[in-house]
């Protein structure tokens, strides 16, 4: 904001934007005998808690403005407060002293992750309220239009709402329904330090560790490195068809059908009659074998080639002599429509002719009659 001219530089420091800095405080939601355990949560969960947040904050912007008006700061944070407070973060726990809320085996921590799971899917609509069926009516594609615009969405709602405070709330989740069985972190409140005094890594099995497979970048929890390793698409794997090449998994497919030399595939020259088929790393030999078949194959189709261009430069020379048939018939057309049209334009020129001398005739005969009535008038 610029100071104003006549008002100088006391108006523009009244009225200037004032920034704070917002301390992230997990005490503002559990207490600190809850919070002050295992820092490190089972990976799977925060990540899909963190995801659902930021689908949920951005599904209510679409719902509240639509999909072309842009939001304002003020309306994204406050639809980002509402979603923090829609978590209920220290309210999620079943209490002790509640018999009737204390039966953790029939109600386990994870059932109790999937109902604020659940509250995020909903958000939007019990938030904003999902656009009515007088909007559906006017344009049956809303749906279709709010799935299109949802990843730009969400990376503009990042902005408001970004990941590292997205995972703090996750934990503090998990923290607050998982308090007793502890299913989804650990009891200890040293986990959190990269090594022990001995210099070993914590014993906590929900620390995050890295990928250990060249070129893929996930983090996840120790207990989660087997379920990783099962999918993880950089991880080399032996080929199926124990070519003796270890091939990334994502790249497997491709392997088998194009690169992998025990891959089964036919023979060079199957356009030409040969159905051999034969393992890649044996072609060459295959070709080099049966060189004499191959060869026979090859003159029996150039002769049938032969054949085929010979029918086809017949064919060619009589469609070119109808062709220039064709034109000539058009040229003595052409100059037939086009004497035509001069006899016509003759003919038309010829009858205005014809009506301009009768116009003059009947002058010339008014003429003559004036004129011996005039004689006439005279002599008398």
């Amino acid at each position: 904001m610029n100071p104003n001219a006549k008002r100088g530089i006391l108006d523009f420091v009244r009225r200037r934007k004032l920034r704070r800095v917002a301390i992230f405080r997990p005490d503002h939601f559990l207490a600190r005998e809850v919070y002050s355990k295992c820092d490190f949560c089972d990976s799977g969960v925060v990540d899909m808690l963190s995801s659902a947040m930021l689908d949920a904050l951005a599904l209510a912007t679409l719902f509240a403005h639509g999909t072309k008006n842009p939001v304002s700061d003020a309306q994204a944070l406050t639809l980002k407060f509402k979603l923090i407070d829609s978590l209920s973060i220290g309210n999620n726990h079943r209490d002790g002293n509640d018999p009737a809320r204390c039966e953790v085996d029939r109600d386990p921590p994870r059932a109790r992750i999937d109902e604020i799971r659940d509250r995020l899917c909903t958000f939007a609509e019990t938030c904003v309220g999902r656009p009515g069926h007088l909007v559906h009516l006017f344009n049956p594609d809303i749906d279709r239009n709010l799935a299109a615009a949802m990843p730009d969405a969400r990376m503009a709602m990042s902005r408001y709402f970004d990941e590292r405070e997205r995972m703090c709330l996750a934990r503090l989740l998990i923290k607050d329904v998982d308090r007793r069985a502890y299913e989804m972190h650990c009891r200890n409140e040293f986990c959190s330090v990269p090594f022990l005094d001995d210099g070993s890594p914590p014993p906590c099995e929900f620390r995050l560790i890295s990928c250990p497979n060249e070129g893929c970048i996930a983090t996840f929890s120790f207990r989660r490195r087997y379920e990783h390793d099962a999918e993880c698409g950089h991880k080399l794997c032996p080929c199926p068809n124990n070519c003796g090449a270890d091939v990334p998994r994502r790249e497997m497919n491709v392997h088998v059908r194009e690169k992998c030399s025990l891959r089964q595939a036919e023979c060079p020259l199957s356009m030409f009659g040969c159905n051999t088929i034969v393992q890649a790393q044996d072609v060459a030999c295959h070709l080099n074998d049966h060189a004499d078949k191959h060869f026979a194959l090859v003159a029996n189709r150039m002769m049938e080639y032969e054949s085929v261009i010979k029918d086809m430069c017949t064919r060619i020379r009589q469609l070119e002599e109808k062709n220039a048939r064709l034109e000539r018939e058009l040229k003595d057309t052409t100059a037939s429509l086009q004497s035509k049209e001069h006899a016509k334009s003759l003919s038309t020129e010829l009858n205005k002719l014809a009506k301009r001398l009768g116009a003059l005739e009947g002058t010339c005969q008014s003429e003559f009659k004036r004129l011996q009535h005039e004689r006439r008038s005279h002599v008398k």
